[in-house]
């Protein structure tokens, strides 16, 4: 996909080396153009990518002009005989890409050329690896990271800098302690990211899963972490490489769906469809259902409007929750809830415990002057074996509801 363009210069070279360079059909995604002198041309060595020194006709003078006036990624390949080539300099020779002992055949440059150009076009090939691999890792909002099969982090992307606030300078190299400012206490009550995933990933040689909750800024977070093992050219693990996406506003979003679900929008109780989730839930465990309606709740609502029969719910609500804190609360229409106790219960308790809750309601609505004309009806069923026929346990209660509804009727 790139496109380089290779600017060759030839300085004091004869003219076989330039015609074979010059012959030579470039890759498509390469276009050569060519620069020549007999002496060092500053100008032509400033432009060139490449460039082939005959240091048979050019001196070491030229060759410390040419380090200092070239391009820092330029490439310099000398040419010399046996005798020059031994009088180079280390720092001179570390300036140099290749070094081509003269003389040489027609078909030595060509060899030459062929095995230098080939390295060339990797490092251009590894370049555009490199920076598929930057752009990509960068323009994701997902925290990257590769590390070491010891936890030492050898590259991560900018998200993970954000979120740790760290340059990527001071993360190289480090490693959970550092980068996500650590107290080793907190690291051995596993609070925090630690390497035991890691280890189960290079153990297993293949991509896991996991839930881990992070510190960032002060705040936990809920990250869905992937990590897959690196594989050394051995086939050993040598590392792991993680993407982690933060799902802390998803998972609070599932939870508002959830409870919208299950909920009953005006009082917060749980709802009807939720009653019967919990009770299945409960397997065998032996259940008790108290089932309430409340009485002349119509004549509020009629005589002072839907507000204070809103208020009426409201504060039945909040002795249900006050009487039985521990028990599953729930609304299942208008004005009829249910209270489901689990673990055994005799039937004393169960008959005290709903004349108490009775009572519970009818003196704070008493108390009310807008509410006391509100009474409540509690019908109660039991069950040994758990929810086995729920229909039938709600169906016990509702009838015993309304069988007391009618006896205060008629007592009145």
């Amino acid at each position: 996909m790139y496109h380089c363009e290779v600017c060759f210069y030839f300085m004091g070279c004869d003219s076989n080396l330039i015609q074979i360079v010059r012959a030579t059909t470039p890759p498509t995604q390469f276009t050569y153009s060519f620069e020549e002198s007999n002496t060092l041309s500053e100008d032509s060595a400033r432009k060139a990518d490449v460039i082939f020194m005959n240091m048979t006709t050019v001196g070491s003078t030229d060759l410390n002009i040419l380090i200092t006036c070239k391009k820092k990624d330029s490439e310099v390949i000398l040419l010399a005989d046996k005798d020059r080539a031994a009088s180079l300099t280390s720092d001179e020779l570390s300036e140099v890409s290749d070094l081509w002992t003269l003389p040489l055949t027609d078909t030595e440059i060509s060899f030459y050329f062929s095995k230098w150009f080939k390295n060339y076009k990797m490092s251009k090939d590894f370049w555009q690896c490199q920076n598929y691999l930057d752009v990509t890792i960068n323009g994701v909002p997902h925290l990257i990271w590769y590390k070491d099969r010891y936890g030492a982090h050898e590259k991560v992307n900018e998200s993970f800098c954000k979120a740790v606030n760290k340059t990527m300078e001071q993360i190289e190299g480090r490693g959970h302690y550092y980068i996500w400012d650590i107290e080793p206490d907190d690291y051995v009550k596993g609070e925090f990211i630690c390497m035991e995933s890691e280890f189960e990933v290079m153990e297993k040689k293949e991509t896991c899963i996991f839930d881990e909750n992070v510190k960032i800024r002060d705040e936990m977070r809920q990250l869905k972490t992937y990590k897959s093992p690196l594989f050394d050219l051995d086939g050993s693990v040598m590392g792991t490489v993680g993407v982690a996406m933060d799902v802390t506003q998803e998972r609070i979003y599932e939870q508002m769906i959830l409870n919208n679900a299950n909920t009953d929008f005006l009082t917060g109780l749980y709802n009807r469809r939720y009653v019967y989730q919990f009770m299945e839930q409960q397997g065998k465990n032996p259940l008790t259902v108290f089932y309430l309606d409340l009485d002349n709740f119509k004549t509020v609502n009629d005589q002072y409007g839907h507000q204070e029969g809103d208020r009426a719910l409201l504060l039945t609500t909040e002795i249900l929750q006050k009487c039985m804190p521990d028990d599953m609360i729930a609304r299942i229409g208008g004005d009829e809830f249910i209270v489901i106790k689990v673990g055994e219960y005799s039937k004393q308790n169960v008959e005290e415990t709903r004349l108490w809750l009775q009572e519970q309601l009818d003196s704070a609505f008493a108390a009310d002057d807008h509410l006391n004309k509100i009474s409540a009806s509690i019908g109660t069923s039991h069950s040994d074996q758990g929810a086995i026929a729920m229909d039938a346990l709600i169906g016990e209660a509702d009838d015993l509801m309304y069988q007391e509804k009618s006896r205060k009727k008629a007592a009145s």
